[in-house]
C-alpha cells in the first residue's frame, strides 16, 4: 500500500469547503483499482469510488449517507478505529491496519486499511478517507501456508500422520465433509486416505477412475473445482449419479515428477463458487502434499539402500544366509549370553564332498545350484533359535545356542541326511551329493578363535575318516575318539 500512503499525504490541504473537496476526490479517486472510502466528520459516507461498490457487492447509492458504521462487521472495531484514526484530533496516519467489514449483502470480509483525517489548507480536518483492500483470501492463503508447514515440521507425526493432518485441514478449509488422498492407475482409482465425517469412504477401495472427478485432474494435470449451483450438467456426471457429489475441488501429486494422483475434497451438498483463489489454494494442498510424498519417497529408498548396504555386508548373496561376518558376530553374542546363563553353545563345520568335481563336470552353475540347495534343506531342519551360514566357497557354518553334544549331533545328523538324500540334479542327470562336518561344543569361557580352530580340526578327521560323516571334537582330546559316522 505504499503508493497509497503517498496518496493520503498528496489530498492533504484540499479546499476550505467540503463540496469542492469531494468533487477533487472523487475526480481523483474514481478509477482506482482499490476501494476508496470518503467520510464527514461525522462519520457518514459522503463518497465511494467504483472499485468500493465492486468491494463492498452494491451501488454507490447503496452507501452515501450511510453511517460508517454499517461497513464494519463488529461495532468494536467501528469505535476503536473512531478513537485511534477517525476524529478530528488525529493525525495522518500512514501505518496499516486490519479490520472486518460487511458488504451489502451480509457477506463479511478482511480488509487492509490505511486512512485517517484530510486537512484544508489551515491543517484543520474536514473530511475521512480509507482505502480498503480484500486479503480475506491472502490471510487464509497465509493460515493453511502455517498451519501445514507445521505439519510437515513436526518430527513426531509419521508420513501417514501427516498425510491424514492435511486432508483434515482441507476439510475445515473448503468446508467439506469429505477429503481422500488417491492413487490413480490408468482407469484404476485406489484410496490411499480418506476423512470421511460419514465413515463411508476409507482407505483400499477401488473405483473406476472415469467415475470420479478426479479423472478430470487426470487430463488437465492441474487443479479442478465444480459445484452444482454453477455447473448444474455435473448432474449428469458418474460422480453425481453413483456418489451424490455436488461439490468437488481437488489437485494432481506427484512424486519425483511423476503423476501419481490426487487429493480432493468433495461434498453431497452445493458449498461455494469456486475461484481461482481456490484452485490456487487446493493447488498449494497438492504441492504440499506431494512434497511430503516425495520426502517420503526418498526416506524409503535411503532405508532401502541401508538395508542393501546391511545385507551385503551380513548377508551370502547366493545363499540368501548370513555370510562370514555376521556369523562371527551371532558367535560372539552367543558366547556372551552363555556365560551370563552358564549354557554350552554348539558350532559345526560343514564342507561339501567332491565339489571340485561337480564345478569341473557340471560347470560353476551347477556347483552354485548345489550350494543353494542345500541353504534351503538345511533351513528347514533348524530351530528358530539356530544359525546356518556360508563361512567360505563351500564351508558353511551352524551355531546352536544352548544344545547338549545330544542335541547338537542329532542336529548335525540331519543336515548330512538332507544333503545326502536331495534330489539335485545337472546336465540331465541325477548326481548324488554328500558333505562332512565338524562339531564342537564350548562352555562359552574360551576364545572364538580356539573354538573355530577345534570345528575345522574336527572337519579334517571327518575328511579324513573317509567324508559323508561327522567328527564331535567336544575339546583337545584324540580325535579318534571322538568320530561318529553320520550313517
Amino acid at each position: 500500500m505504499t503508493d497509497h500512503e503517498n496518496t493520503l499525504s498528496a489530498v492533504q490541504g484540499l479546499p476550505n469547503d467540503e463540496v469542492s473537496a469531494r468533487l477533487i476526490l472523487e475526480h481523483l479517486f474514481e478509477d482506482l483499482p482499490e476501494a476508496v472510502i470518503i467520510g464527514s466528520l461525522d462519520r457518514r459516507l459522503v463518497m465511494v469510488n467504483a472499485a468500493a461498490t465492486r468491494l463492498f457487492r452494491c451501488s454507490k447509492a447503496d452507501l452515501t449517507g450511510q453511517p460508517s458504521s454499517t461497513i464494519y462487521a463488529s461495532e468494536a472495531d467501528f469505535i476503536e478505529q473512531g478513537e485511534k484514526r477517525f476524529n478530528v484530533s488525529a493525525s495522518a496516519r500512514r501505518d496499516r491496519y486490519v479490520a472486518r467489514y460487511r458488504r451489502y449483502d451480509g457477506s463479511v470480509f478482511t480488509g487492509e486499511t490505511i486512512g485517517g483525517p484530510i486537512n484544508d489548507g489551515h491543517g484543520r480536518a474536514t473530511l475521512f478517507m480509507a482505502i480498503v483492500r480484500d486479503v480475506t483470501d491472502k490471510l487464509a492463503s497465509d493460515s493453511v501456508l502455517e498451519q501445514l508447514y507445521a505439519i510437515s515440521s513436526n518430527a513426531e507425526l509419521s508420513f501417514e500422520q501427516s498425510r491424514h493432518a492435511i486432508l483434515q485441514l482441507g476439510c475445515e478449509y473448503f468446508g467439506m465433509p469429505l477429503g481422500v488422498v488417491s492413487r490413480i492407475e490408468d482407469r484404476r482409482y485406489e484410496v490411499l486416505d480418506a476423512v470421511d465425517a460419514h465413515d463411508a469412504v476409507q482407505a483400499g477401495q477401488v473405483y473406476d477412475a472415469r467415475e470420479t472427478h478426479c479423472f478430470e485432474i487426470v487430463s488437465r494435470r492441474g487443479p479442478y473445482a465444480v459445484d452444482r449451483s454453477t455447473h448444474p450438467e455435473i448432474c449428469d456426471h458418474p460422480a453425481y449419479q453413483r456418489f451424490g457429489i455436488a461439490s468437488y475441488i481437488g489437485a494432481p501429486l506427484y512424486v519425483q515428477g511423476e503423476f501419481v494422483g490426487a487429493i480432493a475434497f468433495s461434498s453431497s451438498e452445493s458449498t461455494t463458487e469456486f475461484t481461482d483463489h481456490h484452485l490456487k489454494l487446493v493447488s498449494m494442498f497438492g504441492q504440499w502434499l506431494s512434497h511430503e510424498m516425495d520426502r517420503d519417497a526418498a526416506l524409503r529408498e535411503l532405508r532401502q539402500a541401508h538395508e542393501q548396504l546391511q545385507r551385503v555386508a551380513t548377508q551370502d548373496e547366493l545363499t540368501g544366509l548370513g555370510n562370514r561376518r555376521e556369523l562371527t558376530d551371532r558367535i560372539r553374542r552367543e558366547l556372551d549370553r552363555g556365560r551370563r546363563h552358564g549354557r554350552s553353545v554348539g558350532v559345526a563345520l560343514f564342507d561339501f564332498d567332491h565339489f571340485k568335481q561337480i564345478n569341473d563336470r557340471y560347470g560353476h552353475a551347477a556347483g552354485d545350484a548345489a550350494l543353494q540347495l542345500f541353504a534351503r534343506q538345511a533351513s528347514n531342519q533348524l530351530r528358530s533359535s539356530d544359525m546356518l551360514g556360508r563361512w567360505g566357497g563351500e564351508e558353511f557354518l551352524l551355531v546352536l545356542p544352548e544344545a547338549s553334544a545330544k542335541t547338537a549331533a542329532r542336529v548335525v545328523e540331519r543336515l548330512l541326511e538332507a544333503v545326502r538324500s536331495a534330489d539335485f540334479r545337472a546336465g540331465g542327470y541325477r548326481v548324488a551329493l554328500s558333505a562332512s562336518a565338524g562339531l564342537t561344543l564350548t562352555d562359552c569361557h574360551e576364545d572364538i578363535d580356539l573354538i573355530l580352530s577345534r570345528a575345522d580340526k574336527a572337519l579334517y578327521e571327518a575328511k579324513r575318516a573317509g567324508r559323508d560323516r561327522f567328527v564331535l571334537l567336544e575339546d583337545d582330546a584324540p580325535t579318534q575318539t571322538q568320530a561318529r559316522n553320520a550313517k
